[in-house]
């Protein structure tokens, strides 16, 4: 499986293979001093390496704060467990990922409600039908993982802000696909929409694009006290080493430097693939680098695929629902045009019938 090209990780700016940025972090490990963190934040895993580099992702996606998870997970577990009160309603996109049902089942909203996947009218109509009564925590992603879907940001901000006064509304917009492929330098959707100001809460993953590990939320000086003290998969674990701190500031570092240039190339590989694969794009911005293969027979398309060597994974229930099986294909900077059309030679002929 090694030998196959790679049109499954979510390295999309092919950072995590970049030799230039290996290079760099072993400059950095030779300064470290530390193996370890040596415990979680509010004990002795706090340290300035830390505090410095939430600064400079505070700075990097035009945040007013950053404070650093050690997954997207936790971090969409902390904030929808912690932040929602009683008397609180959540509402959601019905494709949001796992980690935020996980951290809705924890909380203490008295209602999460779903509204049918980036669709306007149908957030319209969840919200008409809520209480005066209470907060609304919305929650959505900038792109999502299983479908390729780029979030209709703009028009759902509009329905929201149109039945939720400013005090009662928190928007959280998980960044997760979308850091590195949109906006300027990598900095995401809701940059790339002009829609900072208008979006409350960001959650910035770093094990997608920037090819490493760990996840920030993006947020207010009070909020990231507040999830300081009460989020408990922040608390009660060991915050990062070192070497992972080092890992982010080299991929942000990149990201400054090359970001722009890789995600064109990405946008314009993932073009191709689309175009080859006659999959529709209405949208003005660029298509995401992620397309799903619907098929009843995804397994066996996926070892048709891997067996001609291309590394693809089929996504069956229970992570998709039932009737959804698909081929979830990315595309990478790495990957080159002739590997972008042998794979879209492949698809047609071997599964000429799958939805895109």
């Amino acid at each position: 499986m090694q030998q196959c090209i790679d049109f499954s990780s979510n390295d999309y700016l092919s950072l995590a293979r970049s030799e230039r940025g290996m290079a760099r972090l072993r400059d950095c490990l030779r300064a470290s001093c530390a193996l370890g963190s040596g415990g979680s934040r509010l004990l002795d895993g706090d340290s300035l390496q830390y505090t410095a580099l939430e600064s400079r992702i505070a700075w990097h996606f035009c945040a007013q704060e950053a404070l650093l998870f050690n997954s997207g997970f936790d971090a969409n577990v902390s904030m929808f467990s912690a932040l929602p009160q009683r008397g609180d309603t959540i509402v959601y996109d019905a494709l949001v990922h796992a980690s935020v049902h996980d951290g809705m089942r924890a909380s203490r909203a008295k209602a999460c409600i779903a509204f049918q996947h980036n669709n306007p009218a149908d957030l319209d109509r969840v919200l008409s039908s809520l209480a005066s009564d209470g907060n609304v925590f919305l929650a959505v992603e900038s792109v999502y993982s299983m479908d390729g879907t780029v979030c209709a940001l703009a028009a759902l901000l509009a329905v929201v802000h149109k039945h939720m006064p400013q005090e009662r509304r928190c928007v959280i917009v998980d960044e997760a696909h979308a850091v590195g492929v949109y906006g300027a330098k990598g900095a995401g959707l809701v940059e790339r929409l002009g829609l900072v100001k208008a979006v409350d809460v960001r959650l910035v993953t770093f094990g997608k694009a920037l090819g490493c590990a760990g996840a920030a939320v993006l947020c207010t000086p009070l909020l990231k006290s507040y999830l300081l003290n009460y989020a408990r998969p922040l608390i009660f674990s060991t915050a990062m080493p070192p070497v992972a701190l080092y890992t982010i500031q080299v991929a942000l570092d990149m990201l400054d430097e090359e970001g722009d240039e890789r995600a064109a190339q990405l946008h314009a590989l993932t073009r191709q693939l689309r175009s080859a694969l006659g999959a529709p794009h209405h949208s003005t911005l660029c298509p995401a680098p992620i397309l799903p293969v619907h098929t009843p027979t995804a397994k066996s398309l996926a070892r048709t695929l891997q067996g001609m060597g291309f590394l693809v994974r089929a996504v069956t229930y229970p992570t998709v629902p039932k009737g959804t099986d698909r081929v979830r294909i990315c595309v990478h900077t790495h990957n080159t045009p002739e590997e972008i059309k042998r794979l879209a030679e492949a698809l047609r002929a071997h599964s000429p019938h799958a939805a895109l």
